[in-house]
């Protein structure tokens, strides 16, 4: 009896890794989907805070970002800032077309708990993939 409890714990455990493994891929996946062009950064931030699947955020964000950015960033693993995310960026939409020039990008954004606060998003692109970098 011992030996298939502890077969069965041994196989709960492995699958549980691999499930979470798996999900971690799905979420880089996407992330790299997402930094192909400067709207998909910002469509990618309102549907992580539309859905509550935070996992791949922190990779649309620059390392030299500034601190609002890297606030975005924390949204996957501090849960005391989630609510806020949600509040501020779950109803947040593009207006109009980026603006390209080169190797930055600025993104018209509405956003706020009703959707109508402009901001701008502004974007960098490093090895072929675009970062937030400000807002």
């Amino acid at each position: 009896m011992r030996k298939i409890l502890s077969a069965t714990i041994v196989l709960l455990a492995i699958t549980t890794f691999f499930t979470a493994c798996k999900g971690k891929a799905k979420d880089s996946k996407a992330a790299k989907a997402a930094q192909a062009d400067p709207r998909s950064v910002a469509e990618a931030i309102f549907d992580a805070a539309k859905s509550g699947n935070y996992g791949g955020l922190a990779e649309l964000i620059d390392a030299d970002a500034d601190s609002d950015s890297k606030m975005i960033a924390k949204v996957a693993t501090d849960k005391s800032v989630q609510e806020e995310f949600k509040k501020y960026f779950s109803k947040g939409k593009v207006t109009g077309e980026p603006t390209v020039s080169g190797e930055t990008a600025s993104v018209n954004i509405l956003i706020g708990p009703d959707g109508t606060k402009e901001e701008t998003f502004q974007m960098v692109l490093k090895n072929g993939k675009w970062y937030l970098q400000s807002f």
